[in-house]
């Protein structure tokens, strides 16, 4: 494990039951945060950003949860410290990406557990993750951060590779990444960004970056106090990535931790971590090997904290990242691993249109009542229209399978791609 120096804990003079705990920008998090400190004694005080701080996507919706009181953060640290004095503030989390910076600054004024303010754009810009890692020696992809559309198709015409990815450098941007092979395809892209970026105003620069062929792997990590009070990182879940010939997702398989590739991206990963900064709290990480050579990290980023799939999931691996940074905010609570082996194999499997249509009623409930579908994701139901799927982002829905044996998996695997061939999306062209 990667272990490292901390600075002591701050004196906790109160009682848990006496002090709350703060969630800064819980935005669609479903109350996830809310619940898992209050199922712990701790009432939950919210941090709401000022509405013109907001994406057009986040602005005007209502936080979900049980919160004692809401406060609403207009760009003054010292007015929101201020408005907190009357709560005995014993943990600081993100509560979505949007939050990160915050709740850093916040946890380091009231002397809470958190991550140091100087290291947060870290965990979210992944044009300054690519840069840092590169400048500590370790693989990271070619790229080049900025907000100018000459700067980066100057660097494409200097490197002439194959393929590039587009994608905002903030990982709150929610946006699809452009994949572009030339220079008319990136100057259309890059346009198409930055409109994305001015809408949600959000940071204008972007990241043009090498695409990488090879086998992508989704990691989970969670940061927290280990023995002898030091800072310990744990790998608690990794997803092996399938696609198609096409490119698109076809689906990601819960891997067993034990084998010699999983070993080394944890390596990689507890590595990537401290040079990060990453001192508590989760993270969502992506990972490429190309050829069999070292993992590059793609992007990494403190959200989206829950999606439709995470109660089946906690259910089948025993934890969630919601659960993990709790954990890791409250100050007496252990570091306690999650269970290292989940018991059944679990794969989440898209769902591919190959063109407009709608659901087919007799094949939908065929493919969902498959004996280890666990769980649907989307809007599933009969008669209801479905777009070409071209991206993940795109797809119709994803279904959560689950069972004892890989094989069982990938026989339901294969009926759900039988069905889509014969129908599940209406009479073909």
């Amino acid at each position: 494990m990667a272990l490292q120096p901390a600075e002591p804990a701050a004196p906790q003079a109160a009682q848990p039951s006496d002090r709350v705990a703060v969630v800064v920008a819980p935005y669609g998090d479903d109350g996830a945060y809310a619940g898992e400190f209050t199922a712990r004694g701790w009432p939950c005080v919210a941090i709401e950003l000022a509405p013109d701080a907001l994406p057009p996507e986040v602005a005007g919706s209502t936080l979900s949860g049980e919160y004692r009181h809401r406060i609403v953060h207009t760009g003054s640290l010292r007015e929101t410290v201020k408005l907190l004095a009357p709560h005995q503030v014993g943990a600081v989390v993100a509560g979505s990406s949007l939050g990160v910076d915050l709740a850093d600054q916040l946890a380091e004024r009231l002397r809470r557990t958190g991550n140091d303010p100087s290291s947060s754009l870290l965990r979210h810009d992944i044009g300054l993750q690519a840069e840092t890692l590169e400048a500590a020696g370790v693989a990271a992809p070619r790229g080049i951060r900025t907000a100018s559309l000459a700067a980066a198709l100057d660097w494409a015409a200097f490197h002439d590779l194959p393929e590039y990815v587009v994608a905002a450098a903030d990982t709150a941007l929610d946006a699809p990444v452009w994949r572009c092979r030339s220079g008319y395809d990136l100057a259309v892209a890059w346009r198409a960004m930055r409109r994305t970026t001015h809408q949600q105003g959000l940071d204008p620069h972007l990241v043009l970056q090498e695409h990488l062929s090879g086998t992508v792997y989704d990691l989970d990590t969670v940061t927290g106090r280990g023995p002898h009070d030091v800072v310990e990182h744990r790998v608690t879940r990794i997803w092996a990535e399938t696609r198609t010939p096409a490119g698109l997702h076809d689906r990601s398989d819960l891997v067993d931790p034990r084998g010699l590739v999983p070993r080394l991206l944890t390596l990689y990963m507890l590595r990537v971590l401290d040079i990060l900064g990453v001192t508590t709290g989760v993270l969502r990480s992506r990972l490429v090997v190309v050829d069999g050579q070292s993992p590059v990290l793609v992007r990494a980023e403190p959200g989206p904290p829950t999606g439709a799939a995470d109660p089946v999931l906690r259910e089948v691996t025993g934890s969630n990242l919601v659960q993990d940074a709790v954990r890791a905010a409250l100050p007496e609570s252990p570091h306690a691993p999650t269970s290292p082996l989940p018991r059944p194999h679990v794969a989440r499997v898209s769902l591919i249109a190959p063109r407009d249509g709608a659901l087919d009623e007799e094949l939908l409930r065929a493919i969902t009542t498959l004996p280890t579908v666990r769980q649907t994701v989307g809007d599933l139901r009969p008669g209801a229209r479905v777009r070409r799927t071209v991206g993940r982002t795109s797809s119709p829905g994803e279904l959560i399978l689950a069972a004892g044996s890989r094989s069982e998996v990938d026989r339901d695997h294969r009926a759900i791609r039988t069905a889509e061939r014969h129908g599940l999306y209406g009479p073909g062209a």
